[in-house]
């Protein structure tokens, strides 16, 4: 019975014998290997062992107990008819004191946390660890295909490095990230992704719409609620910053909250606020309606109806006298159809903007990085389920 718990915590060939280890060493198990006939790799001819050498290899964890280490005797063989001399791993993958199903296992406890808490937390050195994960973690990329993707930037230094990456819309893993944001980096990365793609959702940004017509020209693309709201909201933010009413942080804060928010989440107390703030100024008011207009807009359920609703949107602002809503209105122009697919589709780009605030924590969590292959297999790594 202990014999076979021993194993399962040592994975080992089957022609492994472990015995017990001693109560001086509780963590180093003795293993012996049963007679082999060793073929030469070179020549596959038949080969002699000349020297053994009894060696000490990290092969386990567990708690209480540390790292297991298995002893066992290395050989050192001798080709009969080429002469070839090599040393016989058992297929292990023994490597200076590791093996290799050691270091798989040190490289899969890294997903999710940083390679220093690992090294602490196995007593091995920063730089070992870290170059056992850049050596297996490629391997254990998964390859998916995808019918619904979305697209976005992130930035490597904000104001100076960005990158693009495309996501699942279904499962949240990144399929690939290329540096850089213009149309021909877009286009690229888009042609990475493996699949029939159908949906395309992203921001309202020309390169993107222009890389996306070019790669996927059948794809329904889905322009992201939340950017079409965030026009209006920052519009009133830069309204309200130009008043200069609000001298106070907290209250800016306030008035931008009330004047984002829908009108059925405020108290009355803060619909009453509202009001005010409207009587005030011509521009708040307008872009407030504007706002909330659009939001009916989205709720349309049919395409009949969403492009009712939109073509009204569009015949009381495109030519307003509100500068900032003929502006977004343009936009909104521009990307008739799409909006019309984006009102009826059920997606959206909220996981891309969950995916980019991980990023941001996976960077501070691992303090930058110097290399950007390597940030961008760990966020290939760190996302989906």
């Amino acid at each position: 019975m202990c014999s076979k718990f021993i194993k399962l915590i040592l994975p080992l060939p089957c022609f492994f014998e472990i015995a017990l280890p001693s109560d001086e060493e509780p963590n180093v198990f003795r293993a012996t290997a049963a007679p082999q006939t060793i073929a030469c790799p070179i020549c596959a001819g038949a080969t002699v062992c000349h020297d053994r050498v009894l060696r000490r290899f990290r092969h386990g964890y567990a708690w209480h107990i540390g790292v297991l280490w298995i002893e066992l005797f290395v050989p050192r063989q001798r080709c009969k008819d080429c002469g070839c001399t090599f040393t016989f791993d058992y297929g292990l993958g023994l490597l200076h004191s590791s093996t290799e199903a050691f270091r798989l296992e040190i490289t899969k406890r890294c997903h999710g946390r940083s390679i220093a808490e690992v090294a602490r937390e196995y007593k091995l050195p920063y730089t070992t660890v870290e170059r056992w994960f850049y050596t297996y973690a490629p391997n254990q990329l998964v390859e998916e295909e995808a019918q619904h993707i979305c697209v976005d930037e992130f930035a490597l230094r904000k104001g100076h490095n960005y990158a693009t990456s495309v996501l699942n819309a279904a499962t949240g893993r990144i399929l690939a990230i290329v540096p850089h944001r213009d149309q021909d980096t877009i286009e690229t990365v888009l042609k990475k992704v493996t699949g029939k793609v159908q949906t395309v959702i992203s921001d309202f940004a020309p390169a993107m719409v222009g890389a996306i017509q070019a790669v996927y020209p059948t794809a329904i693309h889905v322009l992201d609620r939340f950017h079409l709201v965030q026009f209006f909201t920052a519009a009133q933010q830069r309204r309200r910053r130009y008043l200069g009413e609000a001298k106070k942080q907290h209250k800016a804060r306030f008035i931008d909250r009330c004047l984002a928010r829908k009108p059925d989440e405020l108290t009355e107390e803060e619909r009453l606020f509202v009001q005010q703030w409207l009587l005030e100024d011509f521009h708040t008011k307008h872009i407030y309606e504007a706002l909330n207009h659009m939001r009916y807009v989205l709720k349309a359920t049919t395409k009949g109806q969403a492009s009712r609703r939109l073509g009204d949107w569009l015949t009381r602002y495109q030519f307003h006298d509100c500068g900032v809503v003929a502006k977004i209105a343009k936009t909104v122009v521009l990307r008739k159809e799409a909006m019309i697919d984006t009102i009826q589709s059920h997606l959206s780009n909220g996981i891309m903007e969950g995916t980019n605030n991980k990023i941001k924590l996976i960077k501070r969590r691992g303090f930058g990085y110097r290399n950007d292959a390597h940030l961008f297999l760990r966020l290939q790594l760190e996302t989906g389920h």
